[in-house]
Order: structure tokens, then C-alpha cells, then sequence
């Protein structure tokens, strides 16, 4: 396993998906384009999000994700960061087939939570990811995409 295993991240996308009801507000549809690029003379992968503004979404939101890979532990980690002043913290044990999985914690106005975000392969320029988090009884979705190559 290395930080390679990522590259399927790399280039330009366009998402749509929606942020499901929860306590944090109401639900919404979301279009986004994310970008993924290899930094820091290749040691990390960045992938950038960016929701589009439409009427249904005035208020859009971004996010910057920096991944990278922990030789000692052999696991990948995540750091991110988001336009509403959260971040989060996580790790995934990589690929299983078709779906990688991070878990961690995110924390966002002074509170903090599990998150778990998967993403799973649907083809070589296809993927569908899927935000969750457990306010106490068991995960919910926060939010969720399918992502094409653009």
C-alpha cells in the first residue's frame, strides 16, 4: 500500500448529490466540481471541493481534503478543512476491492464527532462517496455524491 493508491483521485470532477436532513439543517441538493492533485513533491494528495451556488444552494460550500500515507502504521490519513470552519481528522486502512473508508473525527462550532466517509468505485472515472456521522445512535448520512470525470 502507498500513497499512489490514491491516484484515481487525481484530475477534474463534477459531482451531484445531496446534503440530507439532519440536526446540523435542511436538506439540499448540491452540485459540486472537485479537484485532485498530487503536493509537497508528491507526499500528499489534495482534493478540493467546490459546491456551486444555485437557488437551491445559495450558500455554497468548500472543503479542502490533504491526504497522505503513514508508513510506520500502514494506514492512509486525512486531514480537512472547510469553508464553515470545521476539520477533521481520520484514517483508513485503504482500498477493500472497490470502496475506501475513512474514520476519524470531525469538529465544527466546538463540538466534536465521528465521521465516516466511503467512497466506492462504480468505474475508472466514476465514484460515489457518502458522509456519515453517529450523533449517539448509530450512523446517519450527512451528505452524498457520484462523481464523474470531467
Amino acid at each position: 500500500m502507498a500513497l499512489s493508491d490514491l491516484d484515481f483521485f487525481i484530475g477534474a470532477w463534477k459531482a451531484e448529490g445531496r446534503f440530507h436532513d439532519t440536526p446540523f439543517g435542511a436538506g439540499k441538493p448540491i452540485e459540486m466540481v472537485i479537484t485532485g492533485t498530487r503536493e509537497e513533491r508528491e507526499h500528499w494528495t489534495m482534493v478540493r471541493t467546490e459546491e456551486l451556488a444555485t437557488e437551491q444552494n445559495p450558500d455554497p460550500l468548500t472543503a479542502r481534503y490533504i491526504w497522505g500515507y503513514d508508513e510506520q502504521a500502514g494506514e492512509f490519513t486525512a486531514e480537512w478543512f472547510d469553508g464553515n470552519g470545521g476539520r477533521a481528522t481520520q484514517r483508513s486502512k485503504g482500498w477493500e476491492g472497490d470502496k475506501l473508508v475513512f474514520e476519524g473525527t470531525i469538529t465544527m462550532g466546538g463540538h466534536s464527532l465521528p465521521l465516516r466517509d466511503s467512497f466506492t468505485r462504480l468505474a475508472d472515472d466514476r465514484y460515489y462517496h457518502i458522509g456519515e456521522t453517529d450523533l449517539g445512535n448509530g450512523w446517519i448520512t450527512v451528505d452524498d455524491e457520484t462523481a464523474t470525470r470531467s
